[in-house]
């Protein structure tokens, strides 16, 4: 089983809350200093005002996000932190992805057995380095709060419990990657896989159909398929209010780094259309064909944040509006 490198959990913990792990020597904390510890060296000799700091990593560890707490969660698993090296080293044995390994992975089919058990082994391995990080911790004499601990034994739990079915863990590991949508969420994300069911000859049994339900721009839906020019074609379907003009540049943005062509069929409909309602929240459903594509999740995972990106900044929008406007009042 893996061990967790101290240093190197610290400075996880710089990327989620900015905070700076290395000492006032400039001396990283890692393993090797644990014998010392164990010889009683006193903490304040061994790490000069670190104590502190490693208070406050605690206090923000008690109040870390939903988003924060997926990240955490995929850390403790040893995933890649982005979605395309994932599903590139799971598909194609490869770490760095460019053109090549995209048309690679658009020639593939995710072995969803794989995922399973990779969800399986590593979760047991997430939970012995949880208990070892408690143990670090409790070893500088620092306690965590046992509710944080609890909460993250039990997504670690989740995960592990996904892997029996090849459907929860293609959702759960989708959902990792998505970290704003709640992980044990059974509304928040939903996802089939079934037989394709068009009869249309430019296009092949790969497909991912993604439907979201915005905040503030009603219904979306989303048609994702390989050509057999091997290139991808998005049929995106919304109500009148969403910018779609948005939404082709930061696909586009997205598709550069992979010098994969997508085509857009950019339609919308009225039906869709949907009044602001302040109790939604975005909600996901993605079905996809027997034959998993990991290319096309990967455009899918692109879509739904973006997606959600352009939902966020209206909010920030209408709260700016809304502070403007209580101001003059």
């Amino acid at each position: 089983m893996s061990n967790i490198n101290w240093g190197q959990f610290l400075n996880n913990y710089n990327n989620f809350n900015g905070i700076n792990v290395n000492n006032t020597q400039n001396q990283p904390l890692n393993n090797n200093l644990m014998p010392q510890m164990q010889q009683n060296t006193p903490l304040d000799v061994l790490f000069p005002n670190y104590i502190q700091q490693l208070q406050q990593t605690t206090s923000q560890l008690s109040s870390l996000n939903q988003q924060q707490l997926t990240n955490m969660i995929r850390d403790l698993l040893n995933f890649s932190k982005n979605f395309d090296s994932f599903l590139s080293q799971l598909t194609v044995n490869s770490q760095n992805i460019n053109q090549q390994t995209a048309l690679l992975m658009l020639a593939s089919t995710l072995n969803l057995t794989q995922l399973s058990s990779l969800l399986q082994n590593n979760s047991k391995d997430a939970m012995t380095n949880l208990y070892q990080m408690l143990a670090q911790y409790n070893q500088l004499g620092v306690s965590l709060k046992d509710e944080q601990l609890t909460q993250l034994s039990k997504l670690i739990s989740f995960v592990a419990a996904s892997a029996s079915s090849d459907v929860q863990s293609l959702k759960t590991t989708m959902l990792m990657y998505l970290p704003w949508l709640p992980l044990t969420d059974p509304n928040a994300f939903k996802l089939e896989i079934m037989s394709a069911g068009s009869d249309n000859n430019d296009i092949s049994d790969d497909f991912v159909t993604v439907l979201i339900a915005t905040e503030n721009f009603g219904n979306l839906q989303a048609n994702i398929y390989k050509t057999q020019q091997d290139g991808i074609k998005i049929e995106l379907i919304t109500s009148e209010t969403f910018p779609q003009n948005e939404f082709v540049i930061l696909m586009k943005e997205e598709s550069k780094k992979y010098s994969i062509n997508i085509n857009f069929q950019l339609e919308k409909k009225e039906i869709f259309n949907k009044s602001k309602n302040e109790n939604i929240k975005t909600q996901v459903s993605m079905n996809t064909s027997p034959g998993v594509n990991p290319f096309l999740l990967l455009i899918s995972n692109a879509l739904i944040k973006n997606v959600h990106i352009i939902d966020d900044k209206e909010n920030l929008k209408e709260k700016r509006k809304e502070k403007i406007e209580n101001g003059k009042s």
